[in-house]
C-alpha cells in the first residue's frame, strides 16, 4: 500500500502561540482552567494551537489513528538511552531492552492483568524528522525515544497508567535474563528506577486524574494536556472531556483540510500519477505516461487519463463509497470479495466487495476501509503467486521450525492465518475453562472414569461449506464458511505423571469435542469482528481457486503469469511484524496457563489434565459447491444483478447487503476523472485513493501482453 503523508502547509496555522498555563501538578495545559470556549472561533482557535504544539500534534495523530474509539487518548515517550554505559549497571542492554518493550506493546491484551477497553500502539522515534518534539522533551538527539499511544474506556485503569502497567509486568524478566544474578525483588525494583528516569513525557486529551494516575504519571518530565480534569465524576470532569472532545474535533478537521493543492499535487507525483489536463513531454495529457509508472506497469495496456470523454467521467461504486461523507453507508470492517469477471479480450476485470450496513451513528476513516480493500486484494495475489500446498500455518510448542512456510510467512494473509489460529486457541483456552458453566460440563465428561485421565487434542480451521455461481467468465460466491475441527493426540504422561490412554474413553472425548467445542469455536470465527481477516483472506482463497481452476482448463485469465509464480510482489508485507513473535506469545500463554487446566473432577473422583492444544490453520485444499441459475436466484435474489452494477455505482440486495465494485478495464479509462468526481474538494483523500486503487488495478493485471488461447 502507498502511505501518503502530508504536512502542515506553510503559514497555515496563523494563531499566536499562547504563553502555556501549568497547574499545580506541573501539567502544562492548552485551555486553563475555568476558561470557557463558548464559540465555534475559540474552539477553532484552540484546534489550531493543539496542532503548533510538538506533543499535541502527536495526540491528533494518535486520535486520527484510533479513529472514532470511544475514551481518552494519550500518548508517552519513554527515552532509556540513560542506562547506556551506566557504571551501576555495565550489563544492561539498552537496545536488547528497547526492543523487548516495543514487543512488549505488541502483545494482546490477554497477556496482562490491566482493566479497560484499551487499544494500544507502539513505535520507535529518531530525530531526524521530530526535531521538534524532541527539544521539547529535552531527548538526545542520538536516542531513539520509545512512542506509546493508548486509547481506552475506563473500566479500573487510565489510558495514561497502562503502558506503566505493561512495563512493570514484562521489564523484570528481560532484566533478569540480561543478569541471572539478579533476584525477582531486585528486578522489579530496577524496573521502577528505569520508569522513573525514562519517562520524557505524556500528552493526553484530559489531564491525569487528581489522586490516581495523576501520582501515577508524576515521573514523566513533561506532561501535556487539552485540560483539566481533575477528579473522575465531577463537573469539572465533565466539562473537562467536552472541551477536549471538541477542540480535537476541531484540530482533526483543520488538519485535513490544511492539505493544500500543492501539496497534493507533490504527492500524486511521488506516486508516479499525473493531474488530468497536465501536458508533458509528450503533449498527451500525463506526458503520454497514461497514469504514470504505477498505472503502466500495473495494465496488459496502457492505461489512458485522457482531460475529458464524451460520454464525461466514469464511475464505480468502489470510487462513491470512497469518496463520499459516508462511506457508502457500509461497515468497512465486513466488507468482502464476492465477485470476480475476468474477460481480458473484451470487458477487462471486474470486481465487487459486499459489506453490512454501517449502525446509526458509525463513524469510519478512510484509511481503515482502504486496508481492509487492499488486503482482501494483496491476498488474492498471494493465494495466486504460490502453491495451494503452502496455505498453512502450525502453531505447535515441540515446532518452533514449522510455523508457517517461509513464502506465507512474508504476507498479510499468512499473518491473518497466524493470529486466527492463536485467537482460536485462547478462544478454546477460555471456553473450557472449569470456572464456566460450560467448562465444567466439559470437564464433567472428560472424567468419567477413575483414575487419571489425560486428554490433549488438535484444534485447527479449515474451509467449510463453500457456494459459488459460475456464469461464464464471472464468478459470484455465495457462501464461505469456515469450519474448525478436533482430534484426539496421543499422550503418555504430563510432566511425571502417567496417563490413561484407555482408547475407547479418548475415542468417545474426541466425539464429545467435536459436538460441543468445535461448534463453537466455528461460530466464533465464523462471526466475530475479531476473525474478519481471516474471513477476508478466505473469500480472496475462494476466488483464488477459480482463477486456477480456469488457468488449468485452458482459459485465458489475467492472471496467467501470476500463477505459481512466486512473485509476490506489493503483496509482500513491510514493517516489523514476524511470525516469530506470535510463536512467542504463544508460548508465554502456555507458560500463564491460558492453555492447560488440572482439574479433579467429581465423577469417579478422577483427576483429569486438559493439555494445551496443538493444530493451525489448513487452505491447501479447498471443495465448493457450484449453485445453477435458478438456484442462485431463489437462495440470493437480486444478487447477480446487484454484483454486477455495482461496478458502475453501490447496489444493495434484498438482504441488506451492500455491493461496492470497480472495474480495471483493458480499453482506456480516465482513472484521475473517475475518481475525481466523488472526491474532489475532499482534500487529502484523492491521492490516497488513486495510490490505493492502483495498486488493485495492479493486483489484478499481471502485466503481461501474452495470453494463452482457449481450449478448442
Amino acid at each position: 500500500m502507498v502511505v501518503a503523508f502530508v504536512p502542515t502547509a506553510p503559514g497555515a496555522l496563523a494563531e499566536p502561540t499562547p504563553t502555556p498555563f501549568v497547574d499545580a501538578n506541573g501539567v502544562r495545559l492548552l485551555v486553563p482552567p475555568g476558561k470557557n470556549l463558548d464559540t465555534d472561533e475559540q474552539l477553532e482557535t484552540a484546534g489550531g494551537q493543539l496542532l503548533r504544539d510538538p506533543m499535541g500534534q502527536r495526540l491528533v495523530t494518535a486520535r486520527t489513528r484510533f479513529g472514532v474509539s470511544p475514551g481518552n487518548v494519550s500518548v508517552e515517550w519513554f527515552d532509556f538511552s540513560w542506562l547506556r554505559n551506566n557504571k551501576d549497571f555495565p550489563w544492561f542492554r539498552v537496545d536488547k531492552f528497547h526492543a523487548a518493550m516495543l514487543e512488549t506493546f505488541k502483545m494482546s491484551q490477554g497477556d496482562f492483568d490491566v482493566k479497560g477497553n484499551y487499544s494500544i500502539e507502539a513505535r520507535s522515534i529518531t530525530h531526524a524528522g521530530n526535531e521538534e518534539l524532541y527539544a521539547q522533551l529535552g531527548a538526545d538527539q542520538a536516542s531513539s525515544l520509545l512512542e506509546v499511544a493508548t486509547s481506552n474506556v475506563f473500566h479500573g485503569t487510565h489510558s495514561e497508567q497502562i503502558p506503566l502497567a505493561r512495563i512493570r509486568a514484562m521489564a523484570p524478566a528481560v532484566i533478569r535474563r540480561m543478569n541471572k544474578d539478579i533476584s525477582d525483588a531486585e528486578a522489579k525494583q530496577l524496573t521502577e528506577t528505569v520508569l522513573a528516569k525514562s519517562s520524557r513525557g505524556l500528552a493526553s486529551e484530559n489531564s491525569p486524574c487528581l489522586n490516581t494516575c495523576d501520582k501515577a504519571t508524576r515521573n514523566f518530565q513533561q506532561r501535556f494536556a487539552i485540560s483539566r480534569y481533575g477528579r473522575g465524576g465531577t463537573p469539572e470532569s465533565d466539562a473537562s472531556v467536552a472541551t477536549s472532545k471538541n477542540v480535537m474535533s476541531k484540530a482533526t478537521a483543520r488538519r485535513s483540510r490544511e492539505r493544500s493543492e500543492k501539496s497534493e499535487r507533490e504527492r500524486a507525483a511521488a506516486v508516479g500519477l499525473r493531474p488530468p489536463c497536465e501536458t508533458g513531454a509528450a503533449g498527451q495529457p500525463g506526458g503520454g505516461q497514461h497514469g504514470g509508472p504505477i498505472m503502466a506497469m500495473a495494465a496488459a495496456r496502457p492505461l489512458a487519463a485522457p482531460c475529458s470523454s464524451e460520454r464525461g467521467p466514469s464511475s464505480s461504486g468502489l470510487a462513491e463509497a470512497l469518496g463520499g461523507k459516508d462511506y457508502g453507508g457500509v461497515d468497512f470492517s465486513t466488507v468482502k470479495l464476492r465477485y470476480l469477471s475476468d474477460d481480458p479480450d473484451s470487458g477487462g476485470v471486474r470486481y465487487s466487495f459486499s459489506g453490512q450496513p454501517a449502525a446509526h451513528g458509525t463513524r469510519q476513516d478512510l484509511d481503515s476501509g482502504l486496508d481492509v480493500l487492499t488486503n482482501s486484494l494483496l491476498d488474492l495475489r498471494t493465494w495466486l503467486v504460490l502453491n495451494p500446498n503452502k496455505f498453512w500455518v502450525n502453531l505447535n510448542p515441540d515446532e518452533p521450525d514449522r510455523i508457517v512456510d517461509s513464502d506465507l510467512g512474508q504476507t498479510n494473509a499468512g499473518r491473518a492465518l497466524l493470529d486466527a489460529d492463536f485467537r482460536m486457541k485462547r478462544d478454546a483456552g477460555r471456553l473450557v475453562d472449569p470456572n464456566t458453566p460450560f467448562g465444567a460440563r466439559y470437564w464433567k465428561e472428560l472424567g468419567v472414569s477413575s483414575g487419571s485421565v489425560c486428554y490433549s487434542s488438535r484444534l485447527w480451521i479449515v474451509p467449510g461449506d463453500v457456494e459459488v455461481r459460475q456464469d461464464g467468465s464471472s464468478l459470484y460466491v455465495l457462501k464461505a464458511k469456515l469450519n474448525v475441527k478436533t482430534q484426539a493426540m496421543k499422550i503418555s504422561a504430563v510432566g511425571n505423571t502417567p496417563c490413561n490412554t484407555d482408547p475407547k474413553a479418548t475415542a468417545r472425548n474426541e466425539r464429545f469435542e467435536q459436538a460441543t467445542v468445535a461448534p463453537k469455536i466455528a461460530e466464533l470465527v465464523n462471526s466475530s469482528p475479531a476473525y474478519a481477516p481471516i474471513r477476508q483472506a478466505f473469500l480472496a482463497r475462494v476466488v483464488a481457486q477459480w482463477v486456477r481452476d480456469r488457468h488449468r482448463d485452458g482459459h485465458t485469465t489475467s492472471f496467467d503469469r501470476l500463477i505459481d509464480s512466486h512473485d509476490l510482489g506489493p503483496a509482500k508485507l513491510g514493517g516489523s511484524w514476524r511470525p516469530r513473535s506470535v510463536y512467542d506469545s504463544f508460548l508465554r500463554s502456555i507458560r500463564n496457563g491460558d492453555f492447560t487446566y488440572r482439574q479433579t473432577a467429581r465423577v469417579g473422583n478422577s483427576t483429569v489434565t486438559y493439555v494445551m492444544r496443538t493444530g493451525g490453520v489448513d487452505f491447501s485444499k479447498l471443495s465448493t459447491r457450484k449453485l445453477s441459475a435458478a438456484r442462485m436466484d431463489k437462495l440470493y435474489p437480486g444478487l447477480a444483478h446487484a454484483a454486477r452494477s455495482s461496478t458502475d455505482h453501490p447496489a444493495s440486495t434484498s438482504d441488506g447487503s451492500v455491493w461496492l465494485g470497480e472495474s480495471a478495464g483493458s480499453q482506456p479509462v480516465g482513472v484521475w476523472s473517475t475518481i475525481s468526481t466523488y472526491v474532489g474538494g475532499r482534500t487529502g483523500l484523492l491521492v490516497v485513493l488513486l495510490a490505493a486503487l492502483g495498486i488493485v488495478v495492479f493486483l489484478l493485471r499481471d502485466g503481461s501482453a501474452l495470453r494463452r488461447k482457449k481450449a478448442g
